[in-house]
């Protein structure tokens, strides 16, 4: 498989990357573009990726001072100029078997859907990458350039809209690999649904009672039982939990931004 050879370009948004972005680099080396927009690493990050320019990787790099996750992705979208588009996080890595069905699809003429998903495979802290029984979550990060924009309304978790059909990849996974502890996670839960309620808020969303109460259940069942992250003993209980407290988190956020907006 020739290097740098695909219709791709990559694109990825960060700061303080220095241990992660590294093999994230070595593993889209198919790519014919990477566009790296930093918010303003202090940590050798830029450092990191100048050598892998040096190396012949065919980064470009720029600078944009943080406005949120989703206007982040669009700056790097806006910059790119291959007709796919690959979007990946630092903390990721494409497997071999991901990055033949990639190339596969970008390089075949034709074909209908504008959008593909992939699946993800979370590292857990103790475990290692969960079980292959897992159910992994499906992402939409290989698009077509063009009409693709990105959802500006979230303010975390972004997603990219695209015009025509969409569909999986099959053959290999995006590996997701951060050595995170429980009182990390916890935080980022803490910002993470701060921020998703704000976007519920903005959109109108009225909290609900029974969303309250059902909602953290449903959605550990939904990770636990559904999905299989029984099959990773207890780390795959500590990680249901964690999505259980932020699904929590960001209902009784929404219910308090309510009660204060009714008070106003």
């Amino acid at each position: 498989m020739t290097r740098f050879a695909s219709p791709v370009s990559a694109l990825i948004i960060c700061v303080n990357e220095a241990d992660m972005i590294g093999p994230c680099l070595e593993s889209i080396d198919f790519c014919a573009e990477i566009i790296i927009v930093d918010s303003g690493s202090t940590d050798g990050t830029v450092e990191c990726i100048e050598s892998y320019i040096a190396k012949g990787y065919p980064i470009t790099l720029l600078h944009n001072d943080w406005p949120g996750f989703p206007r982040q992705r669009q700056f790097a979208l806006d910059h790119a100029n291959q007709p796919w588009c690959l979007s990946i996080d630092p903390d990721e890595r494409v497997d071999d078997r991901l990055r033949q069905s990639i190339v596969a699809i970008t390089q075949a003429a034709g074909g209908k859907a504008s959008g593909w998903y992939m699946r993800r495979r979370d590292w857990l802290k103790g475990y290692g990458y969960a079980h292959r029984w897992v159910l992994h979550n499906r992402l939409l990060r290989l698009f077509r350039r063009e009409g693709a924009t990105m959802d500006l309304t979230a303010r975390v978790h972004e997603s990219v809209r695209v015009p025509g059909e969409t569909d999986t990849i099959e053959d290999g996974v995006l590996l997701h690999r951060r050595e995170i502890s429980v009182e990390e996670d916890l935080a980022r839960a803490n910002a993470y649904s701060g921020l998703k309620a704000v976007t519920l808020v903005e959109k109108g969303k009225k909290p609900g009672l029974v969303r309250l109460v059902l909602s953290p259940f449903g959605n550990f069942l939904k990770f636990y039982l559904a999905k299989r992250y029984f099959l990773c003993g207890r780390h795959g209980f500590v990680y249901s939990m964690s999505v259980m407290i932020y699904s929590f988190a960001t209902e009784a956020k929404l219910y308090e931004a309510s009660q204060r907006n009714d008070r106003a």
